[in-house]
């Protein structure tokens, strides 16, 4: 029975790695995955909506218009790993890792973040509205054209975050509490056609 089948037939996929596989469009909505790896895999437009994932792990995997809306995600790792249009609306992700992503088109929107860390990735025209954030760390990640209403951005611990081209409400409420570098700083101010002049 090859892996594709497998995969459909059963609501719990557990202890498997998976390696160098094409499962593009597979449905796995709804479905537990626990101690899984999937490295090398081409996963484009395939649907994890309302999946449970737990300690699975994606590396240098295409996730292009993946569906993770309304998923569960514990201890899941995302490495070095392409989200063109990947989704994760209303997803609840906890104790999790985002490193070397990139990311274009992504939607995070009403999302949870919970003891999660996106480090080393770059954003661009990426929606992430309406997240909530809860002791999660952002570290060396650049966003470029990204819509941040409604995301408080002061649960979040940055370091070296960048936020060129970004939205922000009128009055810039998603800020109001965060402690930023110069660099983070300067970034934002460009939105507004301002530049830091750090010789005065």
């Amino acid at each position: 029975m090859s892996l594709r089948q497998d995969i459909l037939d059963n609501d719990e996929i557990i202890d498997i790695e998976c390696v160098g596989e094409d499962l593009s469009y597979l449905d796995f909505s709804g479905k537990t995955l626990e101690n899984v790896v999937f490295k090398d895999v081409k996963l484009i437009g395939s649907d994890f909506s309302k999946a449970t994932v737990r300690n699975v792990s994606f590396l240098s995997s295409d996730l292009s218009s993946a569906l993770f809306d309304g998923a569960f995600f514990f201890n899941t790792i995302f490495s070095y790993s392409l989200f063109k249009g990947t989704s994760f609306i209303n997803a609840d992700i906890r104790r999790s890792m985002f490193e070397d992503i990139n990311g274009l088109y992504a939607v995070f929107s009403s999302s949870l973040m919970k003891e999660c860390e996106i480090k080393d990735s770059s954003f661009k025209d990426t929606d992430f509205t309406n997240v909530r954030s809860h002791k999660s760390f952002l570290s060396n990640v650049e966003f470029k054209g990204t819509s941040f209403f409604h995301t408080a951005l002061n649960s979040f611990k940055m370091e070296k975050v960048t936020f060129l081209s970004s939205s922000f409400s009128e009055n810039l409420k998603e800020l109001k509490g965060v402690s930023l570098n110069l660099e983070s700083a300067a970034s934002i101010l460009k939105n507004f056609d301002i530049t830091l002049d750090l010789s005065l």
